[in-house]
């Protein structure tokens, strides 16, 4: 085995391993005493839980809902190290203690092993401030910090500027180091570029209309009114699964609507979003998220949403807008789930501000979810959080964060 060093990077859903934190993002960087880059590995990882701070790692539930979980990379992960005779990473006791984290719940021992930190060796805490103080134009690397791959390819060029100055620094014997036996799996890994990249497959439910053709008759627009009142209450918690497909399905049917007629309400329901979005002047990023995501769900591509929102502003410019009127909640109870996405007046709403905001408008508040609970608000429509995962379970209602300010009438960036 040569002197290689591994320069790893993960991201996390919190701060401690100890607390029930998990990775949700690892990226390993091989590299060699010349400052060569002999391999690098990256792929977003399914936590099981709740993804913790979307606003700092820029890491949805979306985005991992289809990634492997740890156990399924750990021996790929392993087979990277193995070449390595000590471990790199900016505050890398960070990155060292997650592994062990998520190593022992397989069950397997991570090693002692050589660590090399450059946050320590810089006296820097911000790795972007050590890149600025050497000069490292990080450009090329593409992506932005807190992105894993990014960071370790960050951190490898200045590992590779110290040793280059002071080889002393890497004085360890190679072979000594006892890694668990891991086979390889040979996962795919899931990147973040591919997963926003993807081109998505139109909706099972409307694969399943499409298939079927279209009907003889042409329903009234009661019918269409009732679909559109149950596709609302569907998309509340911005998820269609499985059983509420097969209701969406059995609906049209019985009702009789026609592919055109559900291409009509789809395009309906978006419009009526749109309008709301763009009642105070602003699409929000919040906002554009959450039309994207019901676009999507739909079968909708951004370039139809975009027409939408043209054709919506250029209206709503020449109307008086008329106030929401907020449902009246009163008396029911509320949990909330996963980190808040929206602000205030640029200020992120902490969780104490959004209970307040509920028990203004008539909401109890409940910290836990039970077979009481009303309504459970998620920040991520993709969340497997245990409170997300309890009240589907329990049937209970769940409403996406955007929709839930629009309840309760509240104005959010």
């Amino acid at each position: 085995m040569d002197h290689q060093i591994a320069v790893v990077d993960v991201e996390t859903t919190g701060l401690s391993p100890w607390h029930h934190d998990r990775i949700v993002e690892i990226a390993v960087v091989l590299l060699d005493l010349d400052g060569r880059i002999r391999a690098e590995y990256e792929t977003l990882i399914n936590p099981g839980r709740d993804v913790g701070p979307t606003r700092i790692h820029g890491i949805t539930a979306s985005d991992v809902v289809d990634a492997p979980a740890f156990a399924d990379v750990a021996g790929d992960v392993l087979n990277l190290l193995r070449s390595a005779s000590a471990v790199a990473g900016h505050n890398v006791s960070f990155d060292r203690n997650f592994l062990v984290g998520e190593f022992g719940r397989l069950p397997a021992s991570f090693p002692d092993v050589p660590l090399l930190c450059t946050c320590h060796l810089m006296g820097r805490q911000s790795l972007a401030a050590c890149c600025d103080e050497l000069g490292i134009d990080l450009v090329e690397s593409g992506g932005g910090f807190h992105n894993a791959l990014f960071d370790a390819k960050a951190t490898a060029r200045i590992v590779s500027l110290l040793l280059s100055e002071d080889p002393g620094l890497l004085a360890v014997s190679p072979g000594r180091i006892r890694w668990p036996d891991i086979p390889p799996l040979g996962t795919s890994p899931v990147t973040r570029k591919a997963v926003r990249n993807r081109l998505p497959s139109p909706p099972a439910f409307l694969q399943r209309i499409v298939s079927k053709g279209a009907y003889d008759t042409e329903a009234g627009s009661p019918a269409v009114l009732t679909y559109l009142t149950l596709l609302d209450r569907v998309l509340e918690d911005r998820v269609i699964d499985a059983s509420e497909q097969e209701v969406l399905v059995s609906t049209i049917e019985h009702l009789g609507l026609s592919r055109g007629q559900v291409t009509a309400a789809h395009t309906t329901y978006l419009q009526h979003l749109t309008a709301q979005a763009l009642a105070d002047g602003v699409v929000t990023d919040l906002e554009r998220t959450d039309l994207e995501t019901v676009a999507r769900l739909l079968g909708t591509d951004t370039r139809k949403l975009d027409s939408l929102l043209d054709e919506t502003r250029e209206q709503l410019e020449h109307l008086t807008p008329v106030p929401h009127s907020p449902e009246d909640l009163t008396g029911l109870s509320v949990c909330f789930t996963g980190e808040l996405q929206s602000a205030i007046r640029g200020k992120p709403v902490t969780r104490a501000v959004a209970q307040g905001l509920a028990e203004k408008a008539g909401l109890a508040i409940a910290n836990s979810v039970t077979k009481k609970l009303d309504l459970l608000v998620v920040a991520d429509p993709n969340t497997q959080s245990g409170k997300a995962k309890k009240a589907r379970a329990y049937g209970t209602r769940i409403v996406a964060e955007p929709v839930f300010w629009q309840m309760i009438g509240v104005g959010v960036d």
